[in-house]
């Protein structure tokens, strides 16, 4: 009968079964720190690092909102960053150097759900760098104001067939108006008085255009006549910031009697002050009319 021998693992196979098992053991162990990083470990999240800030209005009279601009954060945390709100006080009539208190409120389900530690709840931000008011009508930057020359001539071009159609009240109801000639007869500067009123700037065109008018009271006789309409464009709030926003450009027909005649400065001046004069000094910037 042959005889049976124990053979020991070879260096080898107890080396590379060693190795086998370290490898299984990190890929455990980093499992389980990648679990933990992930989903169990407390993590501290600043709440109000990323608030948005808008202000609107000039100094002395300026809001404020505080928008949650959270984002790119993990998707783990992410649910719990789109739950902050932010309450600001106080967000009215502020003036540069007023002091923000920015408070943030969270879903306090999902911080504990997520292991969030929230910190900074409570921001306090310095007001800087409102708009101002102009001190004086003649520190309005030249290029501003030639900007405004190019954005009335854009507006006019873009609504001349709504101003033909509907503010030449003297022609025939089915005429079609065209236009003639538009002339700039002035440019006011609108102080407003209080904080409430806005600073403006209006263009005053005159705008001419023929279109066929009714000579006959019993009948329809119709003749081609020419008739000129006065039309303003008014810029709200003027100021240091030299923006203007769409929503602050609007345009209408100014209505006036047939004893005033707006091609003479003095009747037009009367005519604006009697207008405004509760709200606002009316200043003359530019004129082509006569004195």
């Amino acid at each position: 009968m042959s005889s049976m021998h124990f053979q020991p693992p070879s260096q080898d196979a107890v080396k590379n079964k060693f190795i086998t098992s370290m490898s299984m053991l990190l890929i455990v162990v980093s499992l389980y720190v990648t679990c933990y990083m992930l989903f169990f470990r407390t993590i501290e999240v600043d709440v109000t690092k990323d608030a948005g800030i808008e202000y609107r209005g000039e100094d002395g009279s300026a809001s404020v909102r505080v928008i949650n601009r959270n984002q790119n954060y993990n998707q783990r945390i992410q649910e719990f960053m789109d739950s902050i709100t932010y309450e600001v006080k106080p967000a009215k009539k502020l003036k540069n150097g007023d002091e923000l208190t920015i408070t943030a409120r969270y879903d306090e389900t999902l911080a504990s759900r997520y292991h969030v530690n929230p910190i900074q709840t409570v921001r306090r931000v310095k007001v800087k760098n409102l708009p101002e008011r102009f001190a004086d009508v003649n520190e309005i930057p030249a290029s501003f104001l030639s900007t405004l020359d190019d954005r009335t001539r854009s507006y006019l071009n873009k609504n001349m067939e709504q101003i033909l159609n509907e503010d030449f009240t003297s022609f025939f109801i089915r005429s079609q108006p065209e236009l003639v000639n538009q002339k700039q007869m002035y440019r006011v500067f609108l102080d407003g008085k209080k904080s409430s009123a806005k600073d403006k700037i209006i263009d005053i065109y005159a705008i001419t255009a023929k279109g066929e008018v009714n000579t006959s009271s019993k009948k329809e006789t119709l003749e081609m006549k020419e008739d000129t309409i006065y039309y303003m464009i008014t810029y709200n709030e003027i100021n240091t910031s030299l923006r203007i926003l769409d929503e602050n450009v609007y345009g209408e027909k100014l209505i006036i009697s047939e004893s005033n005649d707006l091609t003479k400065e003095t009747q037009f001046t009367s005519f604006m002050e009697s207008k405004y004069k509760s709200a606002y000094e009316v200043q003359i910037m530019k004129s082509e009319a006569n004195s």
